[in-house]
């Protein structure tokens, strides 16, 4: 584990709209353990392929400016290496996976 958390929202959810879905999440999170939430370093936004337009994204950023906000369709592979690219740095690397001299 790398012991950091991304915190997902599906932007298609009318049901639950991403801002409210992160702030349940957030809050059973404190409920778990209070510390996983200082953890939390960025949210990855799926399903943007199905949105008319980038204020639900917007809206996302305004509501969590303390989080980076990745726009991602899982669906389409659409800014997938973004994902990648940002988790990269905070990555713990295990021992085991070292290669062997």
């Amino acid at each position: 584990s790398s012991g950091i958390n991304a915190e997902y929202g599906d932007m298609a959810n009318e049901d639950y709209p991403a801002v409210e879905t992160i702030s349940i999440l957030q809050k059973e999170l404190h409920a778990f353990n209070p510390e996983l939430v200082d953890r939390i370093i960025g949210i990855v936004a799926n399903k943007i392929d199905l949105l008319s337009g980038p204020e639900r994204i917007l809206e996302l950023a305004k509501a969590y400016p303390q989080y980076s906000v990745i726009p991602i369709s899982a669906m389409h592979s659409r800014n997938i290496s973004s994902v990648r690219d940002f988790i990269e740095p905070y990555k713990t690397r295990n021992p085991d996976d070292e290669p062997e001299e």
